[in-house]
């Protein structure tokens, strides 16, 4: 005679037990793996960047009230550093900062040089508007991989004729301010 086995409640806990036991043994076997492989390479490079401007003094000592008395300063702004071409563009502007004790009247000019490139543009030269003692003049551009220079005229008088700023003094300094253009894409 043949004996029938119950399922009693600790042997349904056991078969449950058992098959959660299978399942997990099996499962990570069987789920897909998929694994990929990218390899490239790539050059990085930096370009160069170098704006000089020639330095000057300004000395206004001396100077005679009238406008027959003034006095001119050349000065230039390129794209070269250290006999090195810049490889960016960029955009440059002028600012000529004063105290403002004298009257002064300052004139920029961009001066032509015979040979020159012609290539990018200057800022915008004239008569100097000064606000706070400060007047800034944008908009000088120098293009990249091709040597370019700017040379301007800085003409500084003293047109009133008054005795009182005979023993004034005033502090003048030009900024040359450039910075990198950005780039566009084709």
């Amino acid at each position: 005679m043949k004996m029938k086995k119950h399922l009693t409640r600790a042997r349904i806990i056991g078969y449950i037990l058992l098959f959660c036991a299978v399942t997990m043994t099996i499962l990570p076997n069987t789920l897909a793996r998929y694994r990929t492989r990218i390899e490239g390479g790539a050059v990085a490079s930096v370009a160069l960047w170098g704006s000089d401007s020639s330095e000057f003094q300004i000395d206004i000592n001396g100077m005679k009230p009238g406008n027959d008395s003034a006095q001119q300063y050349e000065f230039v702004v390129t794209n070269t550093k250290e006999g090195q071409i810049s490889e960016v563009g960029q955009n440059y502007s002028i600012t000529v900062e004063t105290t403002d004790n004298l009257p002064l009247k300052f004139t920029l000019s961009a001066k032509e040089e015979s040979g020159s490139s012609g290539l990018g543009n200057t800022v915008n030269t004239g008569v100097l508007s000064f606000s706070d003692g400060k007047a800034v003049l944008e908009g000088g551009f120098l293009p990249h991989s091709v040597e370019t220079k700017h040379t301007y005229v800085l003409t500084v008088s003293l047109p009133v004729s008054n005795a009182e700023f005979a023993d004034e003094i005033d502090l003048i300094t030009v900024t040359v301010q450039a910075e990198q253009t950005t780039p566009v894409s084709p």
